[in-house]
């Protein structure tokens, strides 16, 4: 059976496309890391040793431009080649999977006449209330010339994907049901067996965590600094108020990805979670559950599972802790 192929640009993706290569036939996969992906090539090195898949790395800003006129599908795609260093074989491969047609690997695989199979960019991002960008683009005048292929056609509509997954096919009303497949992440990532957690935990933690974490606290922290609300200094001392005040047991903490603030000097005995990891890491593959998550001012609570309380502070509240 010919491995799959599957394209990512954010470590979600990378984290939803590797458990799903890993229960399909043909391994090891090829999965496609954009340089998008934080901490690239650390990352292929520790996908690469799962044997689940084999990464290629792209710098998709090698090739920032399109080309126009006769055979202009042709003439870029051989651009991209040259370029970004990567050659798609469409025959060495089953599915091909991606969840950002939009991007610059996207255009490649329009230009390569490739079929191939959109997912969702997002948890249930099909399923959203706010569909502008594909009804605007079905709007335009030039829509049913780039139907005819003259031009990139985006979230799902070009005539080279030839399906849409989604969370739940049947609420989608973008596209007609012959087009749409469902593929949930959620009962994806609600079935995982301890081999496929422990898997994970060696990919996006580059750590070992505490044999004992029995009535741990996961802080939270987002950057106010970065939106203009505080200084650094000042957003330190609030942080270190809001663990002096809410933190039991072990102090875990996992951070925004816009957040740099050096969380290991300003709190020594934590164990400080890699930034860029996947909020579902801790909701579904630790070996254990937080007794208490803490966070200021951030949606990041909504829908997490993996603490018995959850505590969401205002911005006001936190600051009067200092």
């Amino acid at each position: 059976m010919k491995p799959n192929l599957y394209i990512c640009h954010t470590a979600y993706q990378v984290l939803v496309d590797l458990l799903r290569a890993g229960r399909c036939a043909g391994k090891p996969h090829t999965m496609v890391l954009s340089a998008s992906v934080p901490d690239t090539a650390a990352l292929a090195a520790r996908l690469d040793a799962t044997g689940v898949v084999k990464t290629v790395l792209v710098d998709e800003t090698r090739w920032p431009g399109t080309v126009t006129g006769l055979f202009a599908h042709r003439r870029a795609a051989r651009a991209f080649e040259k370029l970004c260093g990567w050659k798609l074989n469409r025959a060495a491969f089953g599915n091909v999977y991606i969840h950002n047609d939009w991007s610059v690997l996207g255009r490649y695989l329009q230009d390569c006449r490739a079929g191939y199979i959109l997912c969702e960019d997002t948890f249930g991002s099909t399923l959203g209330p706010d569909q502008h960008l594909v009804t605007d683009q079905r709007t335009a005048a030039d829509f049913a010339a780039k139907q005819r292929g003259k031009g990139y056609l985006y979230w799902g509509d070009s005539p080279w994907c030839v399906r849409v997954e989604s969370e739940d096919a049947a609420r989608c009303t973008l596209f007609s049901a012959d087009r749409m497949a469902t593929d949930s992440k959620a009962k994806l990532l609600e079935s995982l067996t301890d081999d496929e957690k422990a898997m994970v935990r060696r990919v996006f933690l580059t750590q070992p965590l505490p044999e004992k974490a029995d009535g741990a606290t996961l802080l939270l922290p987002r950057s106010f600094v970065a939106d203009g609300l505080m200084t650094q200094a000042e957003q330190d001392a609030m942080f270190k108020a809001v663990a002096e005040k809410y933190a039991v047991g072990p102090l875990f903490i996992k951070t925004h990805p816009r957040d740099t603030t050096d969380y290991a000097a300003l709190f020594p005995d934590a164990v400080i979670l890699e930034r860029t990891m996947p909020s579902e890491v801790l909701n579904f593959c630790l070996p254990f559950h937080f007794a208490r998550a803490v966070t200021v001012q951030s949606f990041v609570l909504r829908g997490f599972t993996a603490a018995g309380e959850k505590i969401l502070l205002t911005l006001e509240e936190a600051r009067k802790l200092v």
